[in-house]
């Protein structure tokens, strides 16, 4: 399935948004997700299962000085 991904479009067969998250650069990163434009927890991600018509932002905090 196809999905929207910071403005791109991402082939992907995994299920959940926790899922997707592991398969990607950003397993291991603290980031903030937007699912179809709501502002989602950590604590959702394993319940929200993705479809075809999702649209996801995502946002990786980087440190700095």
């Amino acid at each position: 399935m196809n999905i929207q991904v910071n403005g791109a479009c991402v082939n992907t067969s995994v299920r959940t948004l926790k899922e997707f998250l592991y398969s990607t650069a950003y397993k291991d990163k603290p980031v903030a997700v937007e699912y179809n434009g709501e502002l989602v927890s950590r604590d959702a991600y394993e319940t929200i299962v993705l479809t075809a018509a999702d649209r996801l932002e995502i946002v990786t905090f980087v440190g700095g000085g």
